[in-house]
């Protein structure tokens, strides 16, 4: 059997998997303030997953750790993410063996969210195909010729920071322009809430800050809310500019739309799909598929324990 974690800013989601992947045991735990805490959450989550399942903590071959940020895999080093802060070059891999004897191995979360897909829902129906994870920001993974792109260290495919504009904001990693300042869950809320004065019959104008969230926008987008229905054409109309790049870098099979976001695919879709039409390359574009994510919870854990099973069966 083998562990999978997804480490979040709130909660750590894991699972239990057999050799096939097969889901045994799902949880969901609220994340500790503190680097070891984490690493203790973590120890003892893997002793109620085995006991949920009345097996032996030792029948665990591997666990697999998903964690926002730059990561070194080979040396299972967290060297900077924006879930935890106290991770600062952070060996969380040999942290968490020592508490529970078992091997582990670290990935990007939105590598493991592409592993997930991967296990769960492409398995062998593409050999090629990038992934986008849409929510606070956007991740990215791919495929390519049936082999998970890791790049040199783990930390591949930071789509989100593909800059679309050289003089737009200033992104937190220190760039201009990036792709998720334009189509990620944040961009979309924030330029609803700059746009709201223009709307002031807007559905989501008597709302408080607070609960203007990407959720309640794709909601009311679909009631026919202008102000909603234009901050949902924004967000797709860039993710359609962004995903056209990838197409003419990876020429894949397919695009698979995952996060929060992906959710109001209804919605993102049609205007993303127009623009990838107008944007990219003849000959890379026509036979793309577009897929959007289920079962959201649960995947990059998965991702993270197919990885773990991958990396320990590796001669």
């Amino acid at each position: 059997m083998f562990a999978g974690f997804d480490i979040g800013g709130t909660n750590i989601k894991s699972v239990i998997t057999d050799e096939s992947g097969k889901i045994l045991k799902y949880m969901d735990t609220a994340t500790p303030a503190t680097a070891k805490g984490i690493d203790k959450t973590l120890a003892d989550i893997i002793l109620d997953l085995a006991s949920s399942i009345s097996a032996s903590k030792e029948q665990i071959l591997a666990i697999g750790i998903g964690a926002a940020g730059s990561i070194d895999r080979n040396k299972g080093i967290v060297i900077t993410s924006p879930n935890v802060p106290s991770w600062s070059n952070y060996p969380i891999c040999r942290n968490v063996e020592k508490l529970t004897g078992i091997k582990v191995f670290l990935e990007n979360d939105a590598t493991a969210a592409c592993a997930g897909v991967w296990w769960h829902t492409i398995k062998d129906k593409y050999s090629n195909w990038i992934m986008l994870t849409l929510g606070t920001g956007i991740g990215g993974g791919a495929v390519i010729d049936g082999r998970l792109f890791t790049g040199q260290s783990g930390s591949s495919m930071e789509v989100g920071h593909v800059s679309l504009n050289p003089d737009g904001p200033l992104c937190p990693c220190g760039n201009r322009g990036c792709f998720e300042l334009y189509s990620s869950a944040t961009a979309l809320v924030k330029y609803v809430k700059l746009k709201m004065k223009s709307f002031p019959s807007s559905t989501l104008k008597p709302l408080d800050v607070k609960e203007i969230t990407a959720k309640k926008i794709y909601e009311e987008a679909l009631c026919g809310d202008t102000l909603a229905l234009e901050g949902m054409n924004y967000v797709s109309t860039y993710l359609g500019i962004g995903i056209a790049n990838l197409i003419n870098i990876f020429n894949p099979e397919a695009v698979i739309i995952g996060g929060g976001l992906s959710q109001a695919s209804k919605l993102l879709f049609p205007k993303m799909k127009e623009i990838v039409k107008e944007r990219a390359m003849k000959g890379l574009k026509e036979n793309v598929k577009f897929i959007a994510v289920k079962e959201q919870s649960m995947i990059a854990a998965l991702g993270a324990a197919k990885i773990a099973r991958d990396r320990y069966n590796i001669p």
